[in-house]
């Protein structure tokens, strides 16, 4: 007989090591949008420098919410907060949660952690 229990995850010291690694992962999807995706739009559209710049600052952004988004209503719907929104505020502080939602906090945790060298490199330029 098969049970299906979902597998819940909490946070650990190992975390750390994980976001470490997706942000070097975000780090690499950055310039693979930034050459494959915003440069040629950029090349076609003969765009100022500053305007040049300022487009991909906000491609980067507008793709990143654009998944996050998706990925977050993918969440709820899976989880079951759509139909009962209690359960986010049911038996706070949330110490388990499913896979998806704990990588969806890591992959976040790592984006905007690496927002904050991209904005130090973009100053010195």
């Amino acid at each position: 007989v098969f049970t299906s229990d979902v597998v819940q995850y909490t946070y650990g010291v190992k975390d750390v090591c994980i976001v470490f690694f997706y942000f070097l992962i975000s780090i690499v999807m950055h310039a693979v949008i930034q050459e494959y995706l915003l440069d040629k739009v950029n090349r076609k559209l003969h765009l100022s420098k500053i305007k040049h710049s300022k487009f991909n600052e906000s491609g980067q952004l507008l793709l990143f919410f654009i998944i996050s988004i998706v990925w977050a209503s993918e969440i709820i719907r899976r989880d079951g907060y759509l139909t009962s929104i209690s359960k986010l505020w049911a038996d706070y502080p949330h110490l388990e949660m499913t896979y998806l939602f704990k990588f969806y906090f890591i992959i976040q945790i790592s984006y905007w952690l690496h927002a904050f060298p991209e904005l130090y490199f973009q100053k010195v330029k």
